[in-house]
């Protein structure tokens, strides 16, 4: 009976190390779906995604720093070329596709110094490493300076900036803009704190937004919040497009070699988180919160999976001492 009982006691131990080492990659691989990776040492610090359906490719820029230049990136995440234009950027932080014509938002903004902020256009653009020329629309807020990483354009062609930091809000330029003057933004919603970028949803009546942690859906008439989602652990979330198919989203950050994340469109079904956290103040650095989430996570899923291993190797062993 002594064999039998060891014998048992082994089978025990390889079955139950057999369960942990299947179900962890599992549930990794559920929660964390990689589209691509950006390794061109060119993009350090990829801030904004835009989908560009005529061309089939996702347009991205650096953050402040970099020149007057807008990467065209393949579905496997290697530069298909780039767009050069002869112009000094202050802070770009936003880039958006519509009707064939790309918009590169110079919109950042981290001292609050900036008496207007500018968003440059191009028309019938192509990722051939050309430079070409450039318009541009300078915006002026009502109520004075702000940061922001978001650029967002209707169906209509209808500009959008949404602010970062405690008190995150909704601007609309004018249907029309100018070209010669200064245009003043008008304040016509509320938006989470934190916004890195964002991007009308298919059918324009709904807005996601993306943040260090997650994604919100607004309805685009009333910018009330309808659902929001958890996105998977980076080190600094700032890019945020719709997949070229429109059936997901593309979640991505900053730094080099940097993961751009599938994630599902957020619906009504999808439970708000109940907000318990305290908002970061206005920074283009992110806290702790994101690492405390996910370390919170495992440890939650660690526990319980040590439970449901204790009481496995429990009945086993209570088994095997049966006479």
């Amino acid at each position: 009976m002594g064999h039998c009982s060891r014998a048992l006691r082994r089978v025990s131990i390889l079955l139950l190390a057999g369960l942990f080492f299947a179900i962890i990659p599992g549930v990794a691989a559920a929660e964390d779906t990689v589209a691509f990776t950006i390794k061109d040492a060119r993009i350090t610090e990829s801030s904004g995604l835009a989908v560009d359906s005529a061309g089939n490719i996702y347009w991205t820029v650096n953050d402040s720093g970099d020149r007057g230049v807008a990467y065209g990136l393949g579905l496997d995440g290697k530069v298909q070329g780039t767009l050069n234009f002869r112009a000094q950027p202050v802070d770009v932080e936003a880039v958006a596709v519509h009707d064939n014509r790309l918009y590169v938002g110079d919109i950042g903004d981290n001292t609050g110094s900036r008496s207007f902020v500018r968003v440059f256009y191009f028309n019938n653009t192509r990722a051939n490493g050309l430079t070409v020329s450039y318009h541009a629309y300078d915006f002026r807020y009502p109520d004075g300076p702000h940061n922001a990483e978001t650029l967002l354009v209707n169906e209509s062609g209808r500009l959008f900036i949404v602010t970062k930091g405690r008190d995150g809000a909704i601007y609309a330029g004018p249907k029309k803009p100018d070209r010669q003057g200064i245009n003043k933004l008008k304040k016509v919603g509320s938006a989470p704190s934190d916004v890195t970028d964002g991007t009308f949803l298919p059918g324009g009546d709904k807005i996601a937004l993306l943040t260090y942690t997650t994604v919100t859906v607004l309805d685009a008439s009333t910018y009330e919040v309808l659902a929001s989602s958890p996105i998977p652990h980076q080190q600094q979330a700032e890019s945020l497009t719709l997949s070229l198919d429109e059936q997901s989203l593309l979640v991505g950050s900053e730094g080099k070699k940097s993961k751009v994340y599938t994630v599902p469109i957020p619906s009504q079904a999808t439970p708000t988180p109940t907000p318990s956290e305290e908002p970061q103040t206005e920074t283009d650095v992110p806290d702790d919160r994101s690492d405390a989430i996910q370390n919170q996570k495992g440890t939650l899923f660690a526990l319980g999976l040590a439970a449901f291993i204790a009481l496995v190797a429990g009945t086993v062993v209570a088994f095997a001492r049966k006479p």
